[in-house]
C-alpha cells in the first residue's frame, strides 16, 4: 500500500466518505455540484488536485476565457491555484507533496481546495451573465480589454 492510499483510507474511515483508490492512483469525490479528483504521482510522491470549473463546451464564451485569465494572473483570484483549459473546460488544479502529510491535512487541504473552487466557478459564472462589449464594473485588468 502506498502512502497515497493509506491517507485515502484513513481519511475515509476517520469521514466515513466512500473514497477509494483506483487502479490510476485516483480518486474523487463530490461537494456542492463539485467533483474533485485527488491524482497521485508517484515520480514526484505529490498529489495533484483538480476540478472543473466550467460545464465542459465547444467554445467557452469569450468573456468566461477573459474573467478566468484575469483570475489566473499572479494567482491572485485563484489562490494560487492553476486554471487552465483541457478539452473545453476550464480546470482548477494544485500539487501537494505527501511528506509529512497526515489525514487530518489532507481533509484540510481538500477543503480549502473545495472552497477555491467554488469561488472561482462562482466567479466565472457571473462573468458568463455579463455583458460581452464591456468590463464589470470596479474590474481594471488589460487582460479583460477586447
Amino acid at each position: 500500500m502506498t502512502q497515497f492510499e493509506a491517507l485515502v483510507s484513513e481519511l475515509a474511515a476517520e469521514t466515513g466518505l466512500p473514497l477509494e483508490v483506483d487502479a490510476r492512483d485516483a480518486c474523487s469525490l463530490e461537494t456542492d455540484g463539485l467533483v474533485i479528483t485527488l491524482q497521485y504521482r508517484r515520480e514526484r510522491n505529490d498529489v495533484a488536485l483538480f476540478a472543473p470549473v466550467t460545464e465542459p463546451e465547444a467554445e467557452l464564451p469569450p468573456e468566461t476565457l477573459r474573467k478566468a485569465l484575469a483570475l489566473a494572473c499572479n494567482g491572485e483570484g485563484t489562490r494560487g491555484a492553476y486554471l487552465g483549459l483541457f478539452d473545453g473546460t476550464l480546470l482548477l488544479s494544485t500539487f501537494m507533496p505527501l511528506e509529512g502529510m497526515n489525514a487530518e491535512t489532507l481533509g484540510g487541504r481538500i477543503l480549502a481546495f473545495a472552497d477555491t473552487a467554488h469561488a472561482v466557478r462562482d466567479s466565472l459564472n457571473a462573468s458568463a451573465a455579463e455583458p460581452a462589449d464591456g468590463v464589470a464594473s470596479g474590474e481594471t485588468s488589460l487582460f479583460l480589454q477586447a
